[in-house]
């Protein structure tokens, strides 16, 4: 029966140790556009919104972290001929103090929307087509950090004359 509860407790103890190392940035960061498509005639602008679910017990550091050695939350888009993209804005932070750090860190935590505009020139064809773009993070707990993550970002859009 001892050695039942030893056999039990080792698989329970690799069992965990696995899921915890399969567990990444972007697993607990799911990343989204807010609408399924935004539409935009030329010449026209549009506000875009990026939605962050960040799993509960995570955060992700801001985009302007308190501490230099903390990886900013950063998106950046590729070029697209016809279209101009503004300067991403973030939400505003949150200060908090974790057992790891001596000073409050500023976070994202729960849900955080990053917004830009995009103009669509009259060169821009009529029809879909998809902002594609790269978001940098490092999702923490109170115990540790995940690696971090580049994650693709594709935002749909429509074009219509």
């Amino acid at each position: 029966m001892k050695l039942y509860k030893l056999v039990f407790l080792l698989a329970l103890l690799i069992f965990s140790s696995v899921s915890a190392m399969a567990q990444t940035s972007a697993s607990v960061v799911k990343v989204r556009p807010e609408e399924s498509t935004y539409k935009l005639k030329p010449g026209a602008s549009a506000q875009i919104s990026v939605v962050l679910d960040i799993d509960s017990g995570y955060h992700i550091n801001s985009n302007r972290p308190t501490e230099k050695y903390l990886i900013p939350t950063a998106l950046k888009f590729d070029r697209m001929p016809g279209l101009t993209v503004a300067i991403v804005r973030y939400p505003k932070a949150k200060l908090l103090k974790f057992s790891f750090s001596e000073k409050p860190l500023s976070v994202f935590e729960g849900k955080a929307v990053l917004k830009f505009s995009a103009r669509a020139l009259p060169s821009l064809a009529s029809g879909n087509h998809t902002i594609k773009g790269k978001l940098t993070l490092q999702a923490c707990n109170d115990q540790l950090c995940l690696r971090p993550q580049t994650v693709d970002v594709e935002i749909p859009i429509e074009i219509s004359k």
